[in-house]
């Protein structure tokens, strides 16, 4: 897979892919793929129900996706909601499933269901991604009627959560000074985005060190790319609310307005399109009300309360 990761989708109008380096590509993801030897693991279902997790567990270093094409585009989709410590530096592929198998061999059981033969074990993680931050990592694996386990998701959870996607434990200086510090040593933007969203939880009184928010506003400024990106990433994430559910929508849409509210102010309109804005409310208001709802308890503790797209994802 490309040798490179980021939190945004190919610009808009950037010039399509030759189709012989679209194949060389899609043979070199598969080959990688296969290389990882996640080819399936077997489940003795004969050893009963309750055997099942365990046998699932033990063979966590086998479990992959049923389709290499599959796997290589659950790779790319889904790299950036891992801390950025466990997303390797090149393609994500052997990260992202390395990630997912620690998920399965260590993470708690948190679902067994049966249906029509077939059977889901679900197991989650919390996983460091700063000082006083976690996010919740969910992996999925289905168990086919004849004993194939194979992995149907990894990443935030799916599967309706009586927990926060993210905690945060930390201060709002703590969250403001990682954001500093991850824009000056290139960290990835998205995770910075992380860190402001955080330093807007509760009452942002102040909002603390002006000199340090300046210093957040200005190297924001000199990456116009990165928040574009950015931008489109929520875009791309608003779009698939319907599929996908509206998590990832509704934090990135809070990241931005955190950014725009707390530090950017007027200034936002020379680095962001009002119009691109506008298109992104209109895709949440349309599409999160025809999505999975998210339990309240999903949502990050002190999220401002005008941020409307929570209270359309929430539905009691």
């Amino acid at each position: 897979m490309a040798n490179e990761q980021s939190s945004g989708g190919a610009a808009a109008g950037a010039p399509r892919i030759d189709p012989g380096e679209l194949n060389r590509r899609l043979h070199a993801d598969v080959a990688e793929i296969e290389a990882m030897g996640r080819t399936g693991a077997r489940v003795d279902l004969a050893a009963g129900d309750a055997s099942v997790p365990a046998q699932v567990r033990e063979q966590a270093a086998r479990i992959g996706f049923e389709s290499p094409v599959d796997a290589a585009a659950q790779s790319l989709r889904h790299i950036t909601e891992l801390p950025a410590a466990e997303r390797g530096s090149g393609s994500p592929i052997v990260p992202y499933h390395t990630a997912a198998g620690r998920t399965i061999s260590e993470g708690e059981l948190v679902a067994h269901t049966t249906s029509a033969g077939a059977r889901q074990v679900v197991f989650r993680r919390a996983a460091a991604v700063a000082a006083d931050v976690t996010v919740t990592l969910e992996a999925a694996v289905r168990v086919t009627a004849d004993g194939f386990a194979w992995l149907d998701s990894f990443g935030w959870p799916v599967v309706e959560t009586d927990v926060p996607v993210h905690a945060f434990a930390g201060s709002r200086a703590d969250y403001l000074g990682a954001a500093v510090t991850g824009l000056r040593q290139g960290g990835p933007f998205d995770q910075v985005m992380l860190m402001v969203f955080a330093t807007a939880l509760g009452d942002f009184g102040d909002g603390g060190d002006d000199a340090r928010r300046g210093e957040l506003a200005g190297l924001v400024g000199e990456r116009p790319g990165q928040l574009a990106a950015y931008v489109s990433q929520a875009e791309t994430y608003a779009e698939s609310v319907r599929a996908n559910g509206p998590y990832g929508a509704c934090l990135y849409r809070s990241a931005l307005e955190s950014l725009f509210e707390n530090y950017l102010g007027s200034a936002a309109l020379d680095l962001v399109d009002q119009e691109d804005l506008d298109d992104l409310d209109e895709e949440l208001r349309e599409g999160i009300p025809e999505a999975d709802s998210l339990a309240p308890e999903a949502i990050p503790a002190g999220t401002p309360v005008h941020h409307w797209w929570w209270n359309l994802a929430v539905r009691v």
